[in-house]
Formats: C-alpha cells, sequence, structure tokens
C-alpha cells in the first residue's frame, strides 16, 4: 500500500468516527427533549419584599433560598430588592419600587447536579422565558442562549428580546398610573426592541440604550406608542449594570446551587411518583386555581388513598398557598397516612410547615401527635412553633405531642415545652416537661428520630407549573417608523391580573 493510498484510508477511518460521534452528540443533546417548568431560586432579598400570585391578592413572605413559580408577582418596596437565579443560568435583580411578574419559565431537562452547575459557561439546555415588569427597574445577565431559545421582558408599551447579554429594563409610568416610558440599556451583547404593537424590532447593541414612550393625546385620553429611539448608554450606567451581575451570581451561588439541586430532586421525585393521568388532572386543576386544585385532590386521593402522600406533595407544588388545605383534604381520605401526608407536603412548602400540621392534625385528632412529629422532622427550625399550633389545635393531646416533636428534635425539647405551654390554656405544664423529656430519652436511646421519614427529604419546595401565555419571539430588522396609536395606556395590562 502506497502513502498517498494508507492516508486517503486514514482520512475515512476518521471521517467515519466524527460522523460517528456527531450523530451519538445530537442523540444526547438534551435541547431536543421537551421542556419543562424550570426552577427559579429567590437567592437574596432585602426590605419590604412582597411575593404574590397573579391570580389572587394571597402573599407569601419572601425566604432565601425559596424556590419561586410561575405566575408569581415580586413587588419590592422604596428601599427593597431582591435577586433571582434561574436554572438556566439567568440572574436578575428585581430594584427598589418595582413590580415584576414571572410569566413563564420552561427548560429542557439536564443533568442538574452541583459539578455541573459549577462549571455552567452557557445555557446547558433549551429554555423558553417570558416576564412582565409593570413598572420599576430589573437588572438581568444572561447566559448565552442556545439555538432555539428565548427570553422576552415585556412592559406596558414595548418588549426586549434577549440572546445572551447583560442589560437593565425601566418603566416609567405617570402620576395617575398610565405608562409613560420603556427604557433597555445593554452593557454587553444586543437586544431587539419593539414598541407595543410594532411588527418590527430595533437592535440594541451593547454601549446603547433604547426608549419608547407615550406621547399623550391633545385631548388628554389615551395616547400614542412611538416607535423605539436609540441613545449612547453612559459608562457609568454600563459599569452599574455588569457590577450588578456579578455581585448577583457570586453572592448567590452558593445558595443557588444548593437550592436548585435540591429542587430538581424533589421535582424528578414528585413527577415520577404518579400516573400520567393524576399529573394531568392536576395540572389541569391547576389552570383553575387553588380550590380546583383542592377538589382534585379530594377526588384523586378517595380514588387512590395508598397514593395520597404523593398526590398532596405535587398538588402542593401548584398550589403552594392552598398546602395546608391540600394536606388535610388528603389526610380525610387516607387518615392511616395523615403523619406521611403532612410531612411529605410540608417538604414541599416548608414555610407552610407548622399551618399543614395544624390542619392535618384537625382533621384527624387521633393523629396529631404522629402528625406534629413528622413534620417536625422535615421542618427543624419550626419544631417548637408546629409543636405549639398543633397542641392548641388538640389540647388534649398536648402531652403527646411534646414528647413526640421533642423524639423529632431532642435539642429543642426546652422550646418545644415553653411554647406549648405558653399556647395552650389550662395545660399541665408539668406533664407537658416530662412528656417531652420522655421524647429526648427516646430519641437518645433509639439514636434517631421516632417519626418515619417522608418520602422526599429534600427540604425546598419545587417548580410550579401555572398556565401562561405565549410571547411571540422577538427579530432584530429595522424601526418601525409608524406610531401606534393606545385609546388609553393601563398600567397593568390583562397580563399582570391573570397570565393564563
Amino acid at each position: 500500500m502506497n502513502l498517498s493510498t494508507t492516508l486517503r484510508t486514514a482520512f475515512q477511518v476518521l471521517a467515519i468516527a466524527f460522523l460517528a460521534f456527531q450523530a451519538s452528540a445530537k442523540a444526547q443533546e438534551p435541547a431536543d427533549a421537551p421542556m419543562k417548568n424550570g426552577i427559579i431560586v429567590l437567592t437574596a432579598f432585602e426590605g419590604d419584599v412582597k411575593i404574590s400570585s397573579s391570580s389572587s391578592d394571597q402573599t407569601q413572605a419572601p425566604s432565601k433560598g425559596a424556590i419561586l413559580k410561575q405566575g408569581q408577582v415580586i413587588t419590592t418596596g422604596p428601599k427593597a430588592k431582591a435577586s433571582l437565579a434561574f436554572e438556566n443560568g439567568i440572574v436578575m435583580e428585581v430594584a427598589p419600587s418595582s413590580k415584576f411578574l414571572i410569566q413563564e419559565f420552561q427548560q429542557a431537562p439536564w443533568d442538574v447536579a452541583p459539578e455541573k452547575l459549577a462549571e455552567m459557561k452557557s445555557e446547558p439546555s433549551k429554555s423558553k422565558t417570558t416576564g412582565f415588569l409593570e413598572y420599576g427597574d430589573i437588572i438581568t445577565g444572561v447566559k448565552k442562549l442556545k439555538p432555539g431559545s428565548s427570553l422576552e421582558v415585556s412592559t406596558p408599551i414595548g418588549t426586549a428580546g434577549i440572546r445572551g447579554t447583560d442589560f437593565k429594563t425601566s418603566a416609567v409610568k405617570n402620576s395617575d398610573g398610565t405608562p409613560k416610558a420603556f427604557t433597555v440599556g445593554v452593557a454587553t451583547g444586543e437586544v431587539g426592541v419593539r414598541s407595543a404593537g410594532g411588527s418590527d424590532s430595533v437592535p440594541v447593541p451593547a454601549g446603547t440604550a433604547s426608549t419608547v414612550t407615550v406621547t399623550p393625546s391633545q385631548s388628554g385620553q389615551g395616547g400614542t406608542i412611538q416607535a423605539p429611539t436609540t441613545s449612547q448608554l453612559s459608562a457609568e450606567a454600563g459599569s452599574s449594570i455588569l457590577s450588578s451581575v456579578s455581585s448577583q451570581r457570586s453572592s448567590g451561588q452558593a445558595v443557588f446551587a444548593q437550592a436548585v439541586v435540591a429542587a430538581a430532586q424533589n421535582r424528578e421525585s414528585a413527577s415520577s411518583s404518579l400516573t400520567p393521568e393524576q399529573q394531568k388532572t392536576l395540572e389541569e386543576a391547576a389552570t383553575k386555581g387553588d380550590e380546583a386544585v383542592v377538589e382534585a385532590v379530594q377526588q384523586l386521593a378517595t380514588e387512590s388513598p395508598a397514593a395520597a402522600a404523593e398526590i398532596a406533595a405535587a398538588a402542593a407544588e401548584l398550589a403552594p398557598n392552598a398546602a395546608p388545605q391540600i394536606a388535610s383534604t388528603a389526610a380525610l381520605a387516607s387518615p392511616s397516612l395523615a403523619a406521611q401526608i403532612a410531612a411529605s407536603v410540608a417538604t414541599v412548602v416548608p414555610s407552610s410547615a407548622a399551618a399543614i400540621a395544624t390542619s392535618v392534625a384537625q382533621a384527624v385528632p387521633s393523629a396529631a401527635a404522629a402528625v406534629a412529629g413528622a413534620v417536625a422532622s422535615v421542618a427543624p427550625s419550626s419544631a417548637p412553633q408546629i409543636a405549639a399550633s398543633v397542641a392548641a389545635a388538640v389540647p388534649e393531646a398536648a402531652a403527646q405531642i411534646a414528647a413526640s416533636v421533642a423524639a423529632a428534635q431532642p435539642q429543642q425539647a426546652t422550646q418545644i415545652t415553653s411554647q406549648i405551654v405558653e399556647s395552650v390554656a389550662g395545660v399541665d405544664a408539668q406533664a407537658v416537661g416530662d412528656a417531652a423529656q420522655s421524647g429526648v430519652q427516646q430519641s437518645t436511646n433509639t439514636g434517631t428520630s421516632a417519626q418515619p421519614a417522608p418520602p422526599s427529604t429534600t427540604n425546598t419546595n419545587p417548580q410550579i407549573p401555572v398556565a401562561t401565555p405565549t410571547p411571540t419571539p422577538i427579530s432584530t430588522p429595522t424601526p418601525n417608523s409608524t406610531p401606534t396609536p393606545i385609546p388609553t395606556p393601563q398600567a397593568t395590562p390583562p397580563e399582570i391580573r391573570s397570565p393564563r
């Protein structure tokens, strides 16, 4: 065999190997998989921050490491701010005096593991993200998105479409609440901006800003949305954006990694424990509101009492504000699993652990002590509160509750005793104290908590799917020169009231 033949043969072998590798890599590409609800973590907050649902007036207290959901609204006071981190690497700071709605965050499955998160240089899998800024400012850092991914931030009068960049979005309103202006300042990368009603978008490169304004009509009723105009972004503004993004990534990394891994495990466990029909029933109910979810839990748990804990946990993911009612409804359908149901739901919504335990104990009083101990085992920081709340609801079982919770958290026996005594009128303090010490002794003798562990030991709440509108992808051709008339700009568009 001469040299040319040898080289030709070697080249053919290499070509075949390359094509085989390419086909294998393509077959394993996670972006081809169907997208599911992604995970969003509240990595930090300060000041007056409120988290609510776009479909109701209910609010929940923020907590570091909490999992946020589609359909939730973050509202900050004049001296407050909140930092969010998305599973695909996006970070976002909701600045003071702002209101931001998480409309949708979907992502293709990928290997969510600590080492993968640490080495994530770009988006790990395809995603789709939309948000609505009613007023105020958000600063966003986006890792390079995969082909087919999309990210849009909308305001009442315009929308920004992003590929991978660091930018600031501002929405200003008039004193009467109507929209006044929308500005996007870009520090790195490029953003496409279009005015509401416009068919084209304007490319906004790094170092520039684009503004959409509303010109009031002469009659004072309504106004006209103008086409975007571009200007230079000051060096100070660009530096401030980059500094914020860098700070969010560095300060929130540990919280984000811990929360997103735990939530991913919980998400996988919950989604795999139900039948497709059960999951579909819950998801359809979630689009109708919390009451519909509770009704679905009653139906499903009655039909499958052995799966009541899994059904309740999955339902709590979809409607966390209704977690206590979900848990008690499932417990009524399957009383023998009351403690397991309460612990499973508290694992998903740990911030409501005491309310969940109390609700289940009221539904199944005979299981009050077991319920309190099981929930305390998955929400240790709330153990005294859990004991006091359940004992107040079922005072005849106060001593047994003290023993059960103290067995689950022996190091908190003193606080458990004192809070029960303070919360339950006429309770025998000596009997409660002795019972708590008995629980401590039981824990010491066995070396573990006396309460069974719930199905999932992940102490964080996973992602919640909420039906949201499908955004229109942004393109970046030429500016739309035709102003768009609007009869009366609204400060709160239909999406902010109900993203469905």
